[in-house]
């Protein structure tokens, strides 16, 4: 299958024949919080709810394929302590990651029919237009601890190893949000800039990529997403898998399809084909993929950030300027140059 392949080039090369196809809609996170994104697009003459995709701020999502049929979509956006003003068109979702055709009532396990907002198919959405900050939403959740998205985990003790991926400031609340990858998870904490609880101006002061240890409670999780109270953060030495992934940060392209081109930035690749970008992937050095021993060597990792599933690639060679992946289940060969 093509999609067992790191990058679909074929298919691409097929979608990326656009000059018959119009401008997907595109949903845009205009606030200063992450938002969950669910959206109902017409597929095949029916309606069909999917969920929960992760947003954050400054970020843009084009939740429907290219082309799209339908000339409109319906889409809800959530985040504690945000109001959400909804068209009052109801349409079953669930809890974490889900498809739910539309008709039949919401029988499933854990359903619940929440309210949409509707967007024309060409349109760009900003949230800001429809969500904004107070304390209502944090309140109403607080009274239904049966949220469908809102996955609490009664502040779960949690530590882990982890790669930052850096912070954003808010100077104007005085706020840093700093993200962080480990297992195929991406992890976020919001602190205070203080002198009293220094660790988020710590944060702000590393590089991406660094090696650390976090300790703290995991207070939410959406799918390959999770929200942390971080407690503490300690550095921790690279050990030789993470110096593999230190060397494999910048530019890539791919020797037979020069349209192929990914950028690897701490544990997170971004990767395109002819400037289409990909759904993002998490990555991980390690001995074993998924806890399965191979043959002796190094292999990479890749969780879908969206699906939470994940390929394994044996790591062939890695020198200053080349990188060749062997895809594991049929031993496809993938050749790398460096981009400078």
């Amino acid at each position: 299958m093509m999609k067992c392949l790191w990058l679909p080039a074929l298919l691409l090369a097929a979608l990326l024949d656009t000059t018959a196809a119009q401008a997907g809609p595109r949903i845009c996170n205009d606030t200063d919080a992450l938002h969950h994104l669910a959206v109902v697009l017409r597929e095949g003459g029916s309606w069909v709810a999917r969920g929960w995709q992760h947003l954050n701020p400054g970020e843009c999502a084009e939740p429907a394929p290219d082309p799209y049929n339908g000339r409109f979509l319906y889409f809800r956006a959530e985040s504690p302590g945000y109001r959400y003003r909804d068209d009052s068109v109801r349409f079953c979702t669930a809890p974490g990651r889900f498809r739910i055709p539309h008709g039949g009532g919401c029988t499933g396990e854990n359903q619940v029919p929440l309210r949409f907002a509707k967007a024309a198919a060409d349109q760009k959405v900003l949230l800001s237009a429809r969500s904004a900050g107070g304390a209502g939403q944090a309140a109403a959740r607080e009274k239904d601890p049966h949220h469908p998205h809102d996955l609490r985990t009664g502040g779960q003790h949690y530590t882990a190893e982890v790669t930052f991926q850096g912070c954003r400031l808010n100077p104007r609340k005085e706020t840093a949000t700093c993200q962080f990858i480990g297992d195929g998870i991406e992890l976020a904490a919001q602190g205070r800039l203080q002198v009293s609880d220094p660790l988020f101006t710590y944060l702000l002061g590393l590089l991406r990529g660094t090696s650390l240890v976090i300790d703290g409670e995991m207070t939410s999780r959406f799918g390959a997403f999770g929200e942390l109270d971080l407690h503490s953060v300690t550095p921790r030495v690279p050990g030789r898998l993470d110096k593999i992934l230190h060397r494999m940060q910048g530019r890539w392209q791919s020797e037979r399809r020069p349209l192929d081109r990914f950028i690897i930035s701490g544990a997170v690749r971004r990767a395109s084909y002819g400037g289409r970008q990909m759904t993002p992937e998490f990555l991980s050095v390690r001995s074993s993929c998924e806890g399965k021993a191979r043959s002796e060597g190094e292999y990479l990792q890749a969780w879908d950030s969206q699906r939470g599933s994940s390929m394994c690639y044996r790591i062939e060679a890695l020198t200053q300027d080349r990188l060749t992946l062997v895809y594991m289940p049929n031993g496809i060969r993938l050749d790398y140059r460096r981009i400078r």
